[in-house]
């Protein structure tokens, strides 16, 4: 409650200096505190920075470096529109200078944030003919991958990804993303080549041990998806999809009990997750323990359940009776025969469905 309440004071304080920054001159340092502003000096930098555009002493390239700096700062700020307030400088920057590929470069990662994917390649790429930096390249390379991946373009964004890694093999945060794309594309040996990569240069990056236990799945070794989940939990006890992955692990090798433990961890960290809760139903139900298998399901899904499997039968009897029928009676006897098999198991249904609210209401009492 209190860090709501100093946040809150804070943006009203943001908002008023840049409110009343407007309308004083513009001091004679005030382009150089706009160039060399930082995330503790939000306030001043937007406040300096708008005080020189609005000077009329600058134009052109000068002041498009000036849209440019306040664009970013808007980043710093706690502003429900910052991103469009810094977009809409971004363009500014753009229109005064269509070269400025340092706009071009933060305008493309605004783009991807708002999933408008093909603006962000266009800018990625229009930055990438320019003027850059290794790092400035690095960076287009990264954004222009992430919006093809985003878009499916698994291998364009993998060649994307590999420009990017070879101006700077360190970078765990694309490493991640080309071996999320080996992934999505279904090379696993490449996709656990990145990642554990990864995890060599950064032993406690949880997210790499959670994307290699899921390559690890795809291709069946179970062992290593326990490793791996146990790995990313140890890091960050409350990753619940690392929880459940090697719930599935464990119950898949029989070790029901282990399973159980886990989806009891995942409802402990979020008590409506529903998958969570399914999952370690059907554990129970693996185990023969009927009682807190309905519990788990909960009395709507063990119904449908129930009735599932009725119906189920129903049309494997009637398939049996038209076989063992077929050459002695009719179309419409066969449809009287399986109307007839759906009454009774629509009577032994209203039977399971007693016994089922019967245990909800015992397990819930």
């Amino acid at each position: 409650m209190r860090s709501g309440i100093f946040a809150h004071v804070w943006l009203v304080a943001l908002a008023f200096t840049a409110a009343t920054a407007v309308s004083q001159p513009a001091a004679a340092d005030d382009r150089q505190d706009c160039l060399n502003g930082s995330k503790q000096t939000a306030a001043a930098t937007i406040a300096a920075c708008t005080r020189a555009i609005e000077s009329g002493d600058y134009d052109d390239g000068v002041l498009s470096n000036l849209y440019h700096h306040r664009g970013y700062a808007w980043s710093w700020t706690s502003f429900a529109d910052r991103l469009d307030r810094a977009l809409k400088d971004y363009n500014e920057a753009i229109r005064l200078e269509p070269k400025a590929v340092g706009s071009l470069l933060n305008r493309s990662r605004l783009y991807n944030q708002r999933r408008d994917y093909d603006r962000a390649i266009a800018d990625a790429s229009r930055a990438l003919e320019g003027d850059l930096s290794d790092y400035g390249k690095k960076v287009g390379y990264g954004e222009r991958g992430y919006a093809y991946q985003a878009k499916g373009n698994n291998d364009r964004a993998i060649a994307d990804y590999t420009d990017s890694i070879q101006l700077g093999a360190d970078d765990n945060v694309t490493l991640t993303a080309r071996g999320n794309a080996y992934f999505a594309k279904g090379d696993l040996d490449r996709a656990i080549a990145d990642y554990d990569h990864v995890i060599a240069l950064y032993p406690k990056y949880a997210l790499a041990y959670y994307n290699r236990c899921l390559a690890y799945r795809e291709k069946g070794d179970l062992d290593r998806v326990i490793a791996d989940c146990s790995q990313a939990i140890a890091l960050y006890p409350q990753y619940r999809d690392a929880y459940y992955y090697r719930g599935y692990a464990y119950r898949a090798k029989g070790d029901l009990d282990r399973a159980i433990a886990d989806y009891n961890q995942m409802i402990a960290l979020d008590p409506n997750d529903s998958d969570a809760r399914s999952s370690r139903a059907n554990a129970y139900l693996s185990k023969g323990d009927f009682r807190r298998s309905i519990s788990g399901f909960g009395q709507g899904q063990a119904l449908s359940w129930l009735a599932a499997i009725v119906f189920g039968v129903a049309a494997w009897l009637c398939c049996r009776a038209g076989m063992h029928a077929r050459g002695r009676w009719s179309g419409q006897k066969m449809i009287e025969m399986c109307e007839q098999e759906l009454v009774d198991i629509q009577q032994k249904n209203a039977a399971l469905e007693k016994i089922a609210l019967a245990l909800e209401k015992h397990s819930s009492g």
